[in-house]
């Protein structure tokens, strides 16, 4: 016999809670974002490339960009795509491993990144007006948090 299914339970899950809030930030995030072409997914992506270049890593490959944004790859292989089509993104070879495919920030993604950047200030403003800045840093210092937990 099968327990019974409790509509509250369901509603009190960590996981459905995490998704309804992320939804709704990355409403904000995108609305802000629009006029630049670029999602706030894309901004996280492009700004990771951007940092390995400043770091002198002129390419990351996919499994280690996958791991650093917290993505699957084959997640990551659709949302890098669009970025590839409209060349903010170069496929590159992977100097340990050619079997390996890795990316890289362009000329072209930096700059439409460094666009996006005001925008993405504003949205960040936004967030922490609608929040307040106690909420909004309790609030990082908590996904941070639950990150690193569930990432071990």
């Amino acid at each position: 016999m099968t327990e019974p299914i409790d509509p509250q339970e369901i509603a009190a899950c960590s996981c459905l809670r995490a998704r309804r809030a992320a939804r709704h930030l990355s409403r904000i995030y995108d609305n802000v974002l629009e006029p630049s072409g670029i999602t706030a997914n894309q901004v996280g992506l492009l700004a990771k490339l951007l940092g390995a270049h400043i770091r002198g890593q002129e390419s990351l490959p996919i499994g280690v960009l996958a791991e650093r944004v917290g993505m699957h790859p084959s997640t990551l292989n659709r949302d890098i795509k669009p970025l590839i089509l409209r060349g903010f993104v170069a496929e590159a070879p992977n100097p340990g491993d050619r079997r390996v495919r890795a990316v890289r920030i362009t000329k072209k993604g930096r700059a439409a990144l460094g666009a996006a950047i005001p925008l993405w200030r504003h949205a960040q403003a936004q967030v922490q007006d609608i929040l307040g800045i106690e909420v909004t840093l309790s609030l990082n210092g908590l996904l941070d948090l639950v990150s690193a937990r569930l990432a071990s």
